[in-house]
């Protein structure tokens, strides 16, 4: 149980300290650390989501205060990703793990292909505008990847939000992490429903991700937008590839 708790706090360590980084990041290094655990796939689902949810919470909060938070985009991706949550568990107990992890890397190798390709462009001058359409659209779409694959969503909230919004990068992250916050939060709490995870894993990457997030949000306002986007591109590399050797090679169709 003891090394439980020290893995645990690793895990919430690490995916902290991402998530203040680049306002995403932490559900996708907890996925694949929950699972070399040998957790199943929905538990680890299930504990991804609460474990990035409250670290989520901690870092908003600290970042709202600053004012880096954004409201009318919270809301629109919270309000859009809250029912396209419940859509992807429902969908997630009818789909194989095997095109789970599958669908899961290749989303996100595009979207760390795309982060790396913004990050050379250089910065625009002309003042972009709030496209609710389409954050309505992704915010569905981050709520249905969050339940079927137990993830905050932040590795296509970030995007959005610099594509479709005049937010610069440092306050695109923090908005992130307040939608995240939200979404995951709500999934964590369908999740319990009909699980009971270890109380100690809960604990220990929580109080992890807690210490992690503010030093990320440290780190993440001491650093450039193009520095930062070509973290989040390399950080979604590595997992990515970590997970696809890890899982889809062992996975049954």
């Amino acid at each position: 149980m003891d090394t439980l708790i020290y893995e645990a706090l690793g895990i919430g360590l690490l995916l902290g300290t991402l998530l203040g980084l680049t306002g995403a990041g932490g559900s996708l290094v907890a996925l694949p650390l929950l699972l070399s655990l040998h957790l199943p796939l929905r538990d680890a689902i299930g504990v991804s989501l609460g474990a990035v949810g409250l670290s989520a919470l901690i870092g908003a909060i600290g970042r709202w205060r600053a004012g880096d938070v954004h409201l009318l985009p919270v809301a629109l991706l919270t309000i859009s990703g809250l029912p396209g949550s419940w859509i992807g568990q429902q969908l997630g107990q009818l789909v194989s793990e095997f095109w789970l992890v599958l669908g899961f890397c290749l989303l996100v190798l595009w979207s760390a292909w795309r982060m790396w390709n913004s990050a050379k462009l250089p910065e625009k001058t002309e003042k972009k505008t709030l496209n609710r359409g389409m954050l309505v659209f992704v915010g569905l779409w981050v709520g249905i990847i969050s339940g079927l694959m137990g993830v905050g969503g932040g590795f296509l909230i970030v995007p959005a939000l610099l594509w479709f919004s005049p937010l610069s990068m440092l306050a695109a992250t923090a908005t992130s992490m307040a939608v995240i916050a939200l979404v995951s939060g709500a999934g964590f709490l369908m999740y319990i429903q009909s699980a009971q995870p270890s109380l100690p894993l809960l604990a220990g990457i929580a109080l992890g991700g807690a210490i992690g997030v503010m030093l990320g949000n440290k780190l993440a306002t001491r650093l450039g937008g193009p520095m930062l986007q070509r973290i989040f591109a390399i950080m979604l590399l590595s997992v990515s590839l970590s997970l696809a050797a890890q899982k889809l090679f062992t996975v049954p169709f």
